[in-house]
């Protein structure tokens, strides 16, 4: 037994150094998250805040928070289309109900890979299918959201640049068009794969990785599929400038309907940058300092994005509430 003494301290000790980092990630998440959204508070007036609350035109905020609920159910057919991709059959009821799990987790965790992760396991679980497949569709998923980002910010800036003349959102599209021609040579392209993680240290990771990759590569060969996926990407982010503009006219900041499809893709890129809780701070930061150029007061802005999350979160809790149900029912 004396010999694994030595081996089993190095395997406790990295374990603990491991939960130290988890930990130190969570508490700075956190604390990114809280910085910002107080230094929003102590630079907007608090009582304007309230003021625009009591205000808001409910109506046009029901209209927003449907239009909101159908851009999920699009991105719900997407997913399903990518899992169908790789013969993986499953009712959408299913699909629905793991979906917005995953919500619920990408509230409770410090990013949305929390909520990635669930989503692949669960859909693992119930399909009896390898998960190194499933968490290949979860990320062409998040690829084909950024490429119909791109597609309506491209086509927003070619006719609405004049609008704004920033030369600052030009280089954020050029960046995200960076981050996308990455992924998708990651996920497609075997050789750029093989350049960027044939180095990694643990063979099993390793070959879970190309594992995954395998599989995303496998959908060249269903073109049809992307296009789809692509296509229903577009509707879904051409639809957000569109939410998040009925919610203004809601709070009763009237500005033209142009900027929204110019801001929103952008502000939607800085939510999922993995630093703060479920996008909280990070998105309402951006908001207020975008939609000021656009002479939006910062008191109206932030509650434009407050609002935003507030669908959200409002969706992320009835799909935890689902989830617990559906344990039970498991149970039962």
């Amino acid at each position: 037994m004396g010999q694994f003494q030595p081996f089993l301290s190095r395997n406790i000790l990295k374990k603990r150094r491991f939960n130290l980092k988890k930990i130190s990630s969570i508490v700075l998440r956190i604390s990114i998250t809280l910085f910002l959204l107080i230094f929003l508070f102590r630079k907007t007036d608090i009582a304007g805040l309230s003021g625009i609350v009591r205000q808001t035109d409910v109506w046009r905020l029901a209209q927003a928070f449907a239009l909101f609920l159908f851009l999920n159910f699009l991105i719900l057919l997407r997913w399903q289309a990518l899992l169908q991709g790789l013969s993986i059959r499953v009712r959408l009821s299913r699909i629905f109900i793991t979906y917005l799990s995953s919500l619920f987790f990408n509230l409770v965790l410090p990013s949305t890979i929390g909520g990635d992760t669930v989503r692949t396991i669960d859909m693992a679980r119930h399909t009896a299918h390898a998960s190194s497949g499933v968490l290949a569709t979860v990320v062409l998923d998040r690829v084909a959201g950024f490429f119909g980002l791109m597609t309506v910010l491209v086509v927003a800036l070619f006719f609405g640049y004049r609008i704004l003349n920033d030369p600052a959102i030009i280089v954020v599209a050029f960046i995200l068009l960076g981050i996308i021609l990455f992924l998708t040579g990651i996920a497609f392209w075997g050789r750029f794969f093989n350049f960027i993680f044939r180095h990694v240290p643990f063979e099993r990771l390793r070959k879970y990785l190309y594992k995954i990759h395998d599989a995303t590569a496998s959908f060249k060969e269903h073109r049809g599929v992307l296009f789809y996926v692509w296509f229903l990407s577009c509707i879904v982010q051409a639809g957000l400038p569109i939410m998040y503009y009925l919610a203004s006219e809601a709070v009763g900041a009237h500005v033209s309907l142009a900027y929204f499809f110019i801001f929103v893709p952008v502000i939607t890129a800085f939510s999922v940058i993995p630093v703060s809780i479920g996008g909280l701070g990070v998105r309402d930061t951006a908001c207020v300092a975008l939609f000021a150029k656009a002479g939006m007061a910062a008191e109206k802005a932030f509650v434009l994005s407050l609002i935003n999350f507030g669908f959200i979160f409002v969706v992320g809790v009835f799909g935890g509430l689902m989830y617990v149900f559906s344990l039970y029912r498991r149970r039962v």
